[in-house]
């Protein structure tokens, strides 16, 4: 609420601005999973602004570099630019996916043997 009388124009205007910013953070908070970060300290929001920040650029170039459609989807550019640039992340959580799952193959006569190669 203001103490002046404002214009309709003037609300107007910074409704379009406020909103763009809600927006901004419902992308931070439910597509890169920083809702659930903790935010109890002051260390603990700086580390969170950093983080969606950064999750956040790094999406959104990763968007503009490639040749994704027209209409921005930040699951599919957050997904892209984790395969991007951090491939061992994703194999890492790929394999722990498999030895969760060597229960089940097994148990259908399916035996998974994974192993390093040299190269």
């Amino acid at each position: 609420m203001s103490t002046q009388p404002l214009k309709a124009s003037t609300i107007s205007w910074w409704g379009k601005r406020r909103w763009k910013i809600e927006g901004w953070f419902k992308t931070a908070k439910h597509r890169f999973g920083l809702d659930r970060f903790g935010q109890g300290t002051l260390l603990g929001i700086y580390r969170w602004l950093v983080l969606s920040i950064t999750a956040y650029l790094l999406a959104y170039w990763t968007y503009l570099s490639s040749c994704l459609p027209d209409s921005l989807d930040w699951g599919q550019a957050a997904f892209l630019a984790l395969y991007t640039f951090l491939p061992h992340l994703v194999l890492s959580l790929l394999l722990l996916d498999i030895e969760r799952l060597r229960p089940l193959a097994l148990s259908h006569g399916i035996d998974i043997t994974i192993s390093r190669c040299k190269i």
